[in-house]
């Protein structure tokens, strides 16, 4: 067995193409994200008037971040929630071929029922006249989602946001559903590309990960060991093998969040409500946002004390989050951020 060097993503972001071909397909380093999105839109559009959309699209998008971050918590939400969705009209067009001319709608609707813990909100359906932007931006983070409406309980889907769970498990008293990855390795023997993970979790916790379908076994010292294996067509992995191994990893459930050493990885012991962190945020801030912009004076109210607290640590914390797990997904490579604490 030979160790595998990890590129084009894995085992996180891995795309079976490339959007634009960025840094030998490693892991990229950027200090300004709206810049490099700049550079993306130019290298990726083959058309002035598409690139001219993109970049509108890019203005929008960094104005109403950057107005965000400067404005008190209970104003934010909405302006990060125009500054996602802006970008989402880019992320999207980048992987299809939906273009200025279409109708584009949010795809979402809310329903606080006078309290978190009841909320809901809907990804609506798919629609083919009009670009539904939530159900195609969902879809490029969590393909087998349906195209007709699923609806969400906003508590239960905050439980898989790694960020900020130390927090909703406090809040909520329940235990933690995170299994770390302490350590990973990718791996080749003979056709046989194999990612191994050591995971830092109870037997109590290796159980329940068996009965999420993970194939967990113990090695020669006591460590418990996530193993994923694929057949390759040849000796030498290609783009297509990283992808199909990452498939089988990503299908199975494996969370993470960026920090200031990379990326910390998870494996997640709750069988509902198992969405990507980019689907969360964004369903999430979208939430938020119509809270902030249809009933501002029922904040206090729909958000118990502990739970104004959770919100707080969200907008702190998730919006960056966003901004590079999306990006890094879409592009299909891990994007860093230089100088910079997250």
């Amino acid at each position: 067995m030979v160790e595998v060097k990890e590129k084009y993503g894995f085992p996180l972001f891995s795309k079976p193409t490339a959007i634009v071909n960025l840094g030998k397909n490693e892991k990229l380093v950027i200090s300004d994200i709206w810049s490099f999105w700049d550079y993306v839109i130019k290298k990726a559009t083959a058309d002035k008037k598409g690139e001219n959309f993109l970049r509108s699209l890019l203005e929008q998008a960094k104005h109403f971040y950057q107005s965000a971050e400067e404005s008190p918590v209970k104003s934010q939400p909405l302006l990060y929630y125009y500054s996602f969705l802006n970008l989402s009209k880019i992320m999207i067009n980048l992987r299809g071929t939906f273009g200025p001319n279409k109708m584009y709608m949010h795809g979402m609707k809310e329903d606080h029922k006078h309290k978190f813990i009841n909320s809901e909100v809907v990804k609506q359906r798919q629609k083919q006249q009009i670009v539904q932007v939530a159900h195609e931006l969902v879809s490029l983070f969590d393909p087998n989602i349906p195209t007709t409406d699923v609806t969400l309980n906003t508590k239960d889907l905050l439980n898989h946001c790694v960020g900020v769970h130390r927090a909703y498990s406090e809040i909520y008293n329940q235990s933690e559903i995170f299994v770390r990855i302490k350590s990973k390795g990718l791996y080749k023997q003979g056709k046989t590309l194999i990612f191994k993970a050591v995971l830092q979790c109870s037997q109590a916790q290796v159980k329940e990960l068996l009965d999420r379908g993970y194939g967990i076994s113990t090695d020669e010292e006591g460590n418990n060991i996530y193993t994923e294996t694929f057949l390759m067509d040849s000796y030498a992995p290609t783009r297509g093998d990283y992808y199909s191994l990452s498939e089988q990893i990503r299908i199975k459930g494996i969370w993470y969040f960026i920090g200031n050493s990379g990326y910390t990885m998870y494996l997640s012991t709750c069988a509902n409500n198992r969405y990507s962190q980019e689907s969360i945020i964004y369903m999430m801030m979208f939430y938020l946002g119509s809270i902030t912009r249809y009933h501002p004076y029922m904040f206090d109210k729909i958000f118990s004390d502990k739970e104004q607290w959770l919100m707080s640590e969200f907008l702190n914390t998730q919006p960056k989050q966003f901004l590079y797990l999306a990006t890094a997904n879409v592009l299909g490579q891990s994007v860093l951020k230089a100088y910079a604490s997250f």
